[in-house]
């Protein structure tokens, strides 16, 4: 399935702010901060759905809209822009848009917005091994055996479960397990992974030193 979304937005802290989120939903994200790379992104990479700004230097939205849709390029597009007129919007809806969304904006409903575009990227099951996951009843097992997991353990294995492959930083970990407001240390991470390494095996759950852990599902 792909997952990738490309952000065209030449608001720093807004791509910033978009990028890690939409990773932490399991996404994988590109960025441009100009009309112009944006376009070439949207034609090399295949994202599934794109984001874009209408006001950035080089290239606006709107030329990247009409660009994309006069070569055929079908990708769901969300408009995010500080332009709120109605006449705006209904050119970006004109021009092939599929949908216009007004800054500032609540991140929950930007992403509920492209949910309903892509679906939810969470899988029902994940099987790595001899184990299998449940994310619906967040069960995890082993040859059909229940394995107890604390509900810090099944946070952490469902957020890692989501990004196989990928590596992911303890900041991201702390984030998404504990909350951004929790100041814990990487050392209560690394107790945490050692803790699931213990019930699942080490082979799953592998150190990129100096950068993170990863998820796979051969070791």
């Amino acid at each position: 399935m792909n997952r990738t979304i490309l952000i065209i937005e030449d608001d720093p802290h807004i791509r910033l702010g978009l990028n890690k989120a939409l990773e932490m939903e399991g996404y994988q994200v590109l960025t441009a901060n100009n009309g112009e790379q944006g376009l070439w992104l949207a034609q090399t990479e295949n994202p599934a759905l794109i984001v874009v700004d209408i006001m950035m230097p080089k290239m606006n939205g709107f030329e990247v809209i009409a660009a994309l849709r006069s070569e055929g390029n079908d990708t769901p597009l969300i408009v995010l822009s500080a332009r709120v007129e109605t006449q705006d919007k209904v050119r970006g809806l004109k021009l092939g848009a599929d949908d216009y969304v007004e800054k500032p904006f609540a991140l929950e409903e930007l992403m509920a917005r492209i949910e309903r575009r892509l679906g939810s990227v969470t899988q029902q099951q994940v099987t790595f091994g001899d184990f299998n996951f449940d994310f619906k009843t967040e069960c995890l097992s082993e040859n059909g055996q229940t394995i107890v997991l604390s509900a810090k353990e099944i946070k952490l294995l469902q957020f890692m479960l989501q990004r196989v492959g990928q590596i992911v930083s303890r900041e991201q970990i702390i984030s998404a397990v504990w909350g951004g407001d929790y100041y814990g240390t990487d050392r209560t991470v690394d107790n945490f992974i050692l803790g699931l390494r213990k019930k699942i095996g080490k082979g799953f759950l592998t150190t990129v030193r100096g950068m993170g852990y990863r998820f796979v599902t051969q070791p």
